[in-house]
């Protein structure tokens, strides 16, 4: 029998001081076994395109590491709902960040995102605060 890996991540991206404005992101993927945690400044953006990079990142960190269970964490509803197909994506910019996000997904034998209030986010939050502070 194949061992599973489940993983569980946590992904946040941020604009300051403007939304559209300079942008990073943060995320967290975790196992039984391992951490690994990033941040990155990913020029000027969106909140809600952020989001996605920091997701977009978690999950590829996943795949790397041969992950076969994921479950996203992040408290921005609109990514969330667009990413499980509840509401549409009507920026045509977000659609190919999200179509990258489902084709990630589909790696895994199981893929689930959650939405967490923010307050349940702010280790990820933080990471995005250390990539604007660098």
């Amino acid at each position: 029998m194949e061992m599973t890996t489940p993983a569980v991540i946590h992904f946040d991206g941020g604009t300051r001081p403007d939304n559209p404005g300079p942008s990073a992101i943060g995320y967290i993927v975790e196992t039984d076994d391992w951490t690994k945690e990033g941040n990155d400044h990913i020029g000027e953006s969106t909140n809600n395109r952020t989001e996605y990079h920091a997701l977009i990142r978690g999950l590829e960190v996943a795949s790397e590491k041969r992950c076969t269970e994921v479950e996203a964490r992040g408290d921005s509803e609109v990514i969330v709902k667009q990413v499980r197909g509840e509401y549409g994506v009507n920026q045509p910019e977000l659609r190919p960040l999200r179509d990258r996000v489902q084709e990630l997904a589909n790696e895994f034998e199981q893929f689930e995102i959650q939405h967490i209030p923010r307050e349940e986010n702010w280790e990820a939050d933080e990471l995005v605060d250390q990539a604007f502070s660098n």
